[in-house]
């Protein structure tokens, strides 16, 4: 038997033979044809064993809404995306957060023993400068924060901060407190900052260009338009959930992008000029969802969107009116007109809180569940008459409330309308004014408001209650002396996770019977995400939100070209054939 090889040659050589066939010169073409086709498809074919080789963009592109007013996360009141990736964490909560909250070493190791915090950083830690992060570094960090943060008030509890050796330090309190290992510890508003630098620079110029240990740092920031971070070839890390542990050797640069309008970052992720999309409104999930090209990622917000009420001000001082409009409220019908983009609450606090048990949430929907017959009945009880016009009366004037709505926030705004209506169904006039969520905060603080929409985001309880609940810490119209107590119990101790859950059931049972609130839904935190984008991790919004370790971007894959070039020199070869056979037979046809 012969092979295919050795056929093609006895052709090839018959053929050359040939005086009647083709001339020597053509053959010579057709052996070149053959040659360079056998020759293409074998490449091909042994290429089908080696991996494509794989092309990386090297700049990643982030749209957030909003641009920070500083870039020094020890002079701003809120932080985003942009100080999460300049700066870093001593420790660091894991991802599967909302299942098990435990706290994973990051730039440092640190044991908290409920009086003490003991801090050690490795021997080549740095800063992006290239620094030395040393104890006596976190000592000044910690000074700094405390007389220059919002939240420096945090370290009230701090009795000092002893230097035991060079890479070592010991946060002593002046009592047993958990509260700066769970509200400062882990969270980018505690994370160490080189303050030799910021000496050296003035706040200002710091606050334009930080210097910290995160895994990136600022090349450039173009103010209403774009922080552009490189990478930081100093960086080092701990954390046991990501595969590199050093800077990320795939991305050369991160821009952070400044588009306030939802329209605008929807545009822009579509046509594949960002690669994340940070804040997706609700409107754009449906489209972004059923788009091939994106992935959407989403995050449950550990806090509640809600009403407060003014306990000073009549009728709602009379604490049968403020029940019955959480009775009124019929949060399956708020979740639906939100597309089921959220989690409908009764209790005051969030799944992905520290401290949430199921049970007390469980207790306060079957408390408050939706029940407008029991809404009508507290309000005649406590001295009101329907009217002939549907809404209840008293000394011939309406039952009626004004309710501060926010036109900033889309979730709240987009409900005004509907919770008008539930409130009209039991008897209860509405009146909606809209106002940016700053004002309304401000007015709910000078007492100058009824009803006003409010939401908080933050994963302790001891962090953001106290601030809300607490009659003085708060200095909201709510006050309880018990529900304070035990605030400050939490706040100034060092509880277990057992006790914190009892303590916290016990302040939800009392705050829901005085009912200062209505709680309506907790929101999740929508982003989209390019499907070239490999490797992020989101994190919830009170810790470093963007996890770029590991991430790589996809640019495009190598293609083989063999195939076609092999079936162009075929095509050739049979041209060739056919203009031969057409000559041979226009000889005949004229012989």
């Amino acid at each position: 038997m012969h092979s295919p090889h050795e056929d093609l040659v006895t052709v090839l050589r018959n053929i050359l033979a040939s005086k009647s066939a083709i001339t020597k010169v053509q053959a010579a073409v057709i052996v070149v044809i053959i040659a360079l086709g056998v020759g293409s498809a074998a490449f091909y074919y042994s290429s089908l064993a080696t991996p494509p080789v794989v092309q990386y963009k090297k700049t990643l592109t982030i749209a957030i809404p909003e641009e920070p007013t500083s870039l020094d996360v020890q002079q701003v009141a809120w932080t985003n995306e942009v100080h999460d990736l300049i700066f870093q964490s001593t420790m660091s909560f894991t991802p599967d957060y909302e299942h098990n909250m435990t706290i994973v070493p990051d730039l440092a190791t640190a044991q908290f023993d409920g009086t003490s915090v003991v801090v050690h950083y490795a021997d080549n830690a740095r800063f992006s400068n290239g620094d030395p992060i040393t104890a006596q570094a976190l000592k000044d960090s910690m000074l700094r924060y405390a007389n220059m943060s919002p939240y420096g008030s945090d370290y009230a509890g701090v009795k000092s901060i002893d230097i035991i050796d060079n890479h070592t330090a010991r946060i002593v309190f002046t009592q047993p407190q958990s509260y700066v290992w769970w509200n400062d510890i882990p969270v980018t508003y505690g994370d160490i900052v080189d303050v030799n630098a910021a000496n050296k620079m003035g706040n200002a110029a710091f606050g334009e260009n930080p210097i910290g240990s995160g895994p990136w740092k600022v090349q450039q920031w173009v103010r209403g338009s774009q922080v552009v971070l490189v990478r930081n070839d100093y960086y080092r890390t701990n954390l046991p959930f990501v595969n590199n542990k050093g800077p990320n050797p795939y991305i050369d640069q991160v821009i952070v992008r400044f588009i306030p309008e939802d329209q605008t970052r929807l545009s822009e992720i579509l046509a594949g000029d960002v690669d994340i999309m940070r804040g997706v409104p609700v409107s754009a999930i449906a489209q972004l969802s059923s788009s091939p090209d994106i992935v959407m990622k989403q995050v449950l917000t550990p806090g509640i969107d809600y009403i407060m009420l003014n306990e000073k001000v009549p009728p709602l001082d009379d604490v049968r009116v403020r029940q019955a409009l959480n009775y009124a409220v019929n949060r399956s019908e708020l979740a639906q007109t939100l597309d089921n983009t959220v989690l409908p609450c009764y209790g005051y606090m969030s799944p992905t809180m520290l401290a949430y048990d199921p049970s007390t949430e469980s207790y306060a929907a079957n408390m408050y569940a939706y029940n407008p017959e029991k809404a009508r009945s507290l309000l005649t009880e406590a001295g009101w008459t329907m009217g002939s016009d549907g809404i209840f009366t008293k000394n011939g004037q309406p039952l009626s409330l004004t309710f501060l709505n926010t036109n900033d926030n889309p979730l709240l705004k987009r409900v005004g309308p509907l919770l008008q209506s539930q409130f009209a169904k039991v008897g209860v006039q509405v009146k909606i004014q809209e106002f940016t969520y700053s004002y309304i905060r401000d007015q709910a603080r000078k007492w100058n408001f009824e009803l006003g929409a409010r939401f908080y985001s933050w994963h302790d309880p001891a962090g953001i209650l106290p601030y809300l609940l607490h009659s003085t810490m708060g200095n909201f119209t709510y006050s309880n002396p018990q529900v304070d107590k035990l605030l400050e119990q939490d706040m100034n101790g060092a509880l277990d996770s057992a006790a914190r859950i009892a303590l916290y059931t016990q302040v939800q049972h009392m705050v829901l019977n005085d009912e200062p609130w209505i709680p309506l839904f907790v929101e999740n935190h929508y982003d989209a995400v390019r499907k070239n984008v490999q490797g992020l991790i989101i994190m919830p919004p009170f810790a470093t939100e963007l996890v770029l370790n590991d991430v790589k971007i996809i640019a495009s894959t190598s293609q083989a070209v063999a195939p076609p070039l092999a079936l162009l020199l075929t095509i050739a070869l049979f041209v060739n054939f056919g203009y031969i056979a057409t000559r041979k037979c226009s000889r005949v046809t004229s012989g």
